[in-house]
């Protein structure tokens, strides 16, 4: 077992020879770290920086330069490599928030929020939602990114496969992701209120565009205005869905009240 002092030496080696290939832009064709090869050149897996490591660097990638993120594309598509980033930043806190839950038990009453459909309806399709955010993250990766490829097509065709549009799109919704998975611990606990965490999903579905926006004109090269229309997809759909979990978490549509002894509702 290596000491702490030798183990904190290696950890700094490692992370200075992320920065100089971070810093030499034709060492490596990828410009997010999660994407580097798990060993350097050798063999040697100790000379290139951990997992944790890569994730904070391509976040920050992304956030600071999302066009200059996306000028290089390698195909054949490492899907494993998104899909590994985005498990990463969502996956953590939904752990800790189910934890909680169970510990703690339902946190709301069950409310009559939402017209004809039943409250406890509306509770055990949010609770199934929150359990299968494992499986959703994959399928929003896959259905964000064909429904922009599709959208690309239709808009003057795709210069790039549907794989580079697919990492475009997964890599641009990593940012948000994290947000998601923040703010999902207070509004399962009962501690937020509908119209601030649509507030917070606006900021998130902005950012989502801006990054997914740059992502696409970096991948396919294509005029800026056309890769931000074709943003617009992935943008709206990705706020749909969280506004959807989020209407069901808290039972409630906004700008409804439901009236006293609804006489057609079968309790």
């Amino acid at each position: 077992m290596a000491e702490p002092g030798t183990a904190s030496a290696a950890r700094v080696r490692q992370e200075a020879k992320g920065r100089e290939l971070l810093a030499d832009s034709g060492a490596l064709w990828s410009a997010l770290p999660v994407e580097w090869p798990r060993e350097a050149e050798g063999g040697s897996a100790a000379a290139l920086p951990g997992w944790g490591w890569r994730v904070r660097r391509s976040l920050a990638a992304l956030l600071l330069r999302p066009r200059r993120s996306f000028q290089h594309v390698h195909e054949p598509v490492d899907h494993g490599a998104a899909l590994r980033l985005l498990l990463t930043v969502r996956l953590p806190l939904w752990a800790a928030l189910l934890v909680t839950l169970g510990v703690t038990g339902p946190t709301a009453a069950v409310q009559e929020g939402i017209p004809l459909f039943d409250a406890r309806l509306v509770e055990a399709l949010s609770l199934w939602l929150l359990l299968m955010a494992p499986v959703g993250v994959p399928l929003l990766y896959a259905g964000l990114g064909i429904a922009t490829h599709v959208a690309l097509a239709l808009t003057g065709g795709a210069p790039r496969s549907i794989a580079a549009t697919m990492r475009a799109v997964g890599y641009a919704l990593a940012p948000a992701l994290l947000g998601v998975a923040a703010l999902d611990l207070p509004l399962f606990l009962g501690q937020l209120t509908l119209p601030v965490y649509l507030g917070g999903l606006g900021a998130l579905t902005l950012l989502t565009f801006v990054v997914a926006g740059n992502a696409l004109t970096g991948t396919h090269q294509v005029p800026p205005i056309r890769g931000f229309v074709v943003a617009l997809v992935p943008a709206a759909m990705f706020a749909a869905t969280q506004a959807l979990r989020a209407v069901l978490a808290l039972g409630e549509l906004p700008g409804y009240a439901p009236p006293p002894g609804l006489p057609y509702l079968v309790p």
